[in-house]
């Protein structure tokens, strides 16, 4: 009926009336099937011969299906390329998953295996000190460790000995045979010797680790407690830690 009034109001205009039908059809408000119908309608097959109009029209539909068609497989073919793609992040997005996965279970082990290996470390450093150290009360500063073993020396010497205190900061000078100084040395023994430079890698070890000792310093405090660590060795870690902290 739609097709009808508009061929009846477009008669003396075939070219308008194939443009409105096409329109018609591509808003969906005709299908080609009326189309069809409607071409091949007693009234225009009669007009087969005379008239282009039923023939134009026709064509139009068929085309115009065609491309519908044509156009839908395009977005079909468009849209399993988006699927294969989107298939292939899947698997590779699932791959990095178990991989991220995997690697947050090694780092966990890993950091798990950290604190062990601290918390050894430094037991085992503050163990050995203790046996090497002087007691708490002789030695509260390295000075103190260094002197230690000067004043033992002393203390049977009958005559001067050549090692002078200075007078600012403590440190024993050298008599030379001018009467002259050499500036401060001290003459360590073996034993402090060990401890200095024991204590100096307990503190490079501190500071070369800090940023991965810093998490476990709880448990730290926990288990290595600060009343039974020599104060030199907290010292030592203090200085490696950069902190006035706890141990």
């Amino acid at each position: 009926m739609l097709i009808d009034e508009v061929s009846s109001y477009w008669k003396n205009n075939m070219q308008m009336t194939a443009v409105a039908i096409d329109r018609l059809m591509g808003y969906r408000l005709i299908s080609n099937f009326a189309i069809l119908r409607w071409v091949f309608s007693p009234e225009n097959v009669e007009r087969f011969h005379t008239s282009d109009r039923p023939w134009e029209i026709l064509g139009n539909a068929i085309s115009k299906t065609f491309n519908r068609i044509a156009d839908l497989r395009k977005e079909i073919t468009s849209l399993k390329s988006g699927i294969i793609l989107a298939e292939e992040s899947a698997v590779k997005a699932q791959a990095e998953l178990e991989t991220a996965e995997s690697k947050l279970a090694l780092l966990r082990q890993a950091l798990n295996e950290n604190e062990v290996l601290f918390l050894n470390l430094y037991g085992n450093f503050s163990s050995v000190l203790k046996d090497k150290l002087p007691e708490p009360s002789k030695a509260q500063t390295l000075r103190d460790l260094k002197s230690n073993h000067a004043d033992e020396m002393a203390v049977d010497a009958e005559e001067p000995s050549s090692m002078e205190m200075d007078d600012q900061d403590g440190g024993p000078k050298k008599r030379l045979s001018n009467g002259e100084t050499n500036g401060a040395t001290y003459n360590v023994g073996e034993n402090e010797q060990w401890c200095l430079s024991t204590l100096g890698h307990l503190k490079a070890f501190s500071r070369q680790c800090a940023s991965e000792i810093w998490p476990h310093v709880e448990r730290l405090d926990a288990e290595v407690p600060t009343e039974d660590v020599h104060p030199l060795v907290r010292k030592a870690v203090y200085s490696g830690l950069r902190t006035s902290g706890g141990y």
